[in-house]
């Protein structure tokens, strides 16, 4: 191989690795409460959204955010219960802080969910913020 030919191609390789960490990495949205409350609200009815409670089933009796699924993040089977899910539905995802679900968020996107929206400070926050919840 000549030398031009060489540098051709490693040039050529340089940027197609270049140009691939360029691409923009499909992320979830986080939401304040207030964002998600009123997000909850504008979907109402729409077949098309679900809200995903990935606490643990003694935390989602005790009180959760009305129409929630739980999926328990704790549980054995958390991806394969996630994975059973519709991707093409835009799901809001909250726990108590917001930690579990924002980790939850994540395996969502890895698993190709496309509208993901992460409620921060989850139901602790919702609570606090005068919102209703069911049992």
């Amino acid at each position: 191989m000549s030398y031009r030919y060489r540098t051709s191609l490693l040039l050529l390789l340089l940027l197609l690795l270049w140009s691939g960490g360029c691409m923009e990495t499909p992320a979830w949205t986080d939401l304040s409460v207030e964002e998600a409350h009123t997000l909850i609200r504008e979907r109402a009815g729409d077949p098309g959204f679900g809200i995903l409670d990935v606490r643990t089933p003694e935390e989602f009796a005790a009180g959760h955010i009305e129409g929630a699924v739980n999926i328990d993040w704790y549980g054995p089977d958390f991806r394969e219960e996630v994975g059973a899910l519709d991707r093409e539905t835009a799901y809001l995802v909250y726990c108590r802080t917001g930690v579990r679900s924002a980790e939850a968020s994540a395996v969502m996107i890895e698993e190709g969910f496309g509208e993901v929206y992460n409620m921060e400070k989850g139901i602790t926050a919702w609570k606090e913020a005068g919102y209703r919840t069911v049992t």
